[in-house]
Formats: structure tokens, sequence, C-alpha cells
């Protein structure tokens, strides 16, 4: 496990939460060796570094998940409790501690952190991916085994006594959630990396807005779903008017910059479920659901207006304008392309009236 996150981190985007997990299978290794270690060789000190190396492991891999999540990661917020496990854990194994403490307090602070790191992987604003679901699970399964462990230990009495019922579940319940949870890991790594070659497919790395394809797809959803509820959905099509001399003049820094901000003003002036994207140079198209041409003119008009008072940090004194042409879906329309031969002729006739306008596809079908 160590070894393929250490992979996936080198070639699949540098991520801070892959490079936590890497380090938590690290350590996890070497946890194990230390066990063993301690175990055939009756060394407490090994013991000793074998419970650390739990506690550490088991802490990188929630903060992983929380860095992954986007929530608060500070190595503070978990140093302390961490801390007070290893110390805890110390004592335990120390000869004035007793097995029982051995067997509950790592345990009961493993199972509280899977909790927590269960709790801080489920996603706010989407649903769950199929890997995040299996994910999910075990890191369930693997809090309740862990508490099940500290449980159990409240049973241990003396060398043997109370002992089945605590190697049962060390046995033969948490090696395999041991397994599970560092493939899922890997599983869902894997599911982040293909949903980020998929949004660089669809989506345009300078604006951050679709692509061609990705709006031609989303064309295709969008135009069904308004045939098939019966409901208004018009296409925008607008670019800047001068680019081409701001490029020039300015340099393609500045034109990019003027693209980005541009696109940043279309994606905000619109609703949720819109589609902004661009469709080449400095041409975009918008697809507004629930929205006849003349709404969607009265969108773009307030766009326009904003769109004068972008400030372009390598040029601050040049004054951005747009033209906008609008066409509404009809019944005639087999395709995006039939919305967009009107928009164009739209967008044609705002450049031919004086550029920095909106104008809207008339024309009978």
């Amino acid at each position: 496990m160590a070894v393929a996150m250490a992979v996936a981190w080198l070639h699949f985007g540098r991520q801070k939460h892959v490079l936590t997990w890497t380090a938590s299978y690290a350590v996890a290794m070497l946890q194990w060796l230390a066990n063993a270690g301690g175990y055939f060789l009756q060394s407490r000190a090994l013991l000793i570094l074998a419970g650390i190396g739990l506690v550490s492991s088991a802490t990188l891999l929630a903060i992983g998940i929380r860095q992954r999540s986007g929530q608060t990661a500070s190595v503070r917020l978990f140093a302390i409790p961490a801390l007070v496990a290893i110390v805890a854990t110390s004592i335990a194994i120390s000869p004035i501690g007793s097995q029982a403490m051995q067997g509950m307090i790592i345990p009961a602070y493993v199972g509280v952190l899977m909790a927590i790191s269960a709790i801080s992987l489920w996603p706010r604003d989407r649903r769950f991916t199929s890997p995040e679901v299996a994910f999910f699970a075990l890191l369930v399964a693997f809090a309740l085994g862990q508490m099940a462990l500290a449980g159990s230990a409240v049973l241990i009495r003396g060398p043997d006594e109370g002992k089945e019922l605590y190697r049962a579940i060390l046995s033969l319940f948490m090696p395999s959630i041991y397994v599970g949870t560092g493939v899922a890991a890997i599983l869902v790594v894997a599911g982040d990396l293909a949903q980020q070659l998929r949004r660089q497919i669809r989506h345009d790395p300078l604006t951050e807005v679709l692509n061609r394809r990705g709006l031609d797809e989303a064309a295709e959803r969008a135009i069904a779903q308004a045939r098939r509820h019966h409901r208004s959905l018009a296409l925008v099509v607008c670019d800047l008017d001068g680019f081409k001399l701001l490029n020039d003049s300015h340099g393609h820094i500045a034109g990019d910059q003027a693209l980005h901000g541009f696109a940043q003003l279309l994606t905000l002036a619109v609703r949720r479920g819109d589609i902004v994207g661009r469709m080449g140079g400095d041409e975009f198209g918008l697809l507004l659901h629930d929205t006849d041409a003349d709404m969607a003119a009265e969108v773009m008009e307030r766009v326009r207006v904003e769109t004068g008072h972008l400030l372009l940090p390598r040029v601050p004194h040049a004054r951005l304008e747009a033209s906008f042409g609008v066409a509404e879906l009809r019944e005639s329309d087999a395709r995006l392309e039939d919305m967009v031969a009107r928009a164009d002729e739209a967008l044609y006739t705002a450049k031919k009236d004086g550029k920095n306008r909106v104008s809207i596809a008339r024309s009978a079908a």
C-alpha cells in the first residue's frame, strides 16, 4: 500500500493527502515489524515503538482524509491526543502497567479516530462515489473493530484469562479490515484521478469552464431535458470586443487575464445548473435552463455592464467590452448547431450595430 500510494503521489499530481497516506502506510509497515519483534523477542521497547507506530499511522490516515475533504487538518489538532495516547500506551507496557490497559488504550484511540475519519470523508455538496462508499464502510468497520477490541480488553484478568475474545477479534477480523481499508484508499485515489482526467478532457484549463467537447455533451443533455419537460432553453454566444487588439498591444498574458476574468463573470452571473463553455478563442457559449430569449438577454445585459468594470492587473487602464447573441430553442432544432447558427447571427448583428450590446435572434425558423 505504501509503494502504491508513493507511485500515485509521484506520477498523478503530487496531492498532499496522497503523500500523507503514503507516510501512514509506511509507518504502519514499520509498526507491524516492531510489533512482531516485540512479541517474539519479548521486548518492551519494541512494543512501545509498535504502539507509537500504530497511533502515528492512524493519525496520518485521518489527517489525509481531512486534507482530501478540504477540511482543517492541522497537525497540532491531532498531535495532543496522539501524544496522550502514546504516553498512556508507554505506561501500560511498562512494568507498572497491565495487559488490559495495553489492549484498551490504542484500540479506543484508533476507533474514535476512524469514526472521525469516516465522518470527514462524507461529501458535503455531492453524492458519494463508489470508492468512497467502500472506504466509508471500511472505516466504520475499522472503528467498530477497534472499539470491540477495547471493550474485550476489559475482560482480561491475567496472562491467559479473558484473552480469547480479544485474540479472535485481532486475528480474524482486523487483518481483513487493514487490507480492505488500504485497498479502498487506493481505489479512492484512482477514482479521484479518473475524475480529474474526465474534467481535463471536458474543461478548458485557462478559464476553468467547459471546453467545446464538454459544452456539446452538456448541450445534448440540456436539449433533451428541455424537450422532455417542455421547458424553454436559451443559448448565448458572446465574445470580447477588440480582443485581438488587446493581445497584440499588451501581450498574451493580458489576453489570458481577460479571458479568465470574463469566464468567471459569466459563471457567477448564471445559476448553478446553467452551463458555461469556451467555444474557442475569445468566444463563449452559455445554456440557460427554463429561460426564454428575453430573460437571457436581461441577464446578459447585466453581464455586459459588469464586463466594463473588470480589471486586468497587467493593463489596469484597459476597459473591456463584450457583445452577446441570444437564441431560444425551437421545435425545429435538431442539435446544438442549429441554435448556434442563430445565436451567431445575432452576435454578428450586435457587432454590426456598434458592438458592446446584446442582440436576440428574432427571425422565423
